[in-house]
């Protein structure tokens, strides 16, 4: 079986004050494109991170997709 693969970039936006100190960072926009792709014939593999803050909190994810050849 042959596959093919797409990435999506997904930025992380932040929403508040965190009680570990700083902004908490959080995003629920992956669960919609993931179920948006599935609907579409893919299937989600993983989420890669991209972009991080000193700190270690990852800003910046790429979702990856796949989908048999031909589909």
């Amino acid at each position: 079986m042959k596959y093919r693969y797409e990435y999506e970039r997904l930025e992380v936006g932040g929403n508040g004050w965190s009680p570990i100190g700083g902004f908490g960072l959080s995003s629920e926009k992956y669960r919609e494109v993931i179920n948006r792709r599935a609907e579409a014939g893919w299937r989600f593999v993983a989420m890669v991170p991209l972009e991080s803050r000193a700190n270690g909190m990852v800003e910046t994810y790429e979702l990856v997709f796949e989908q048999e050849a031909g589909s």
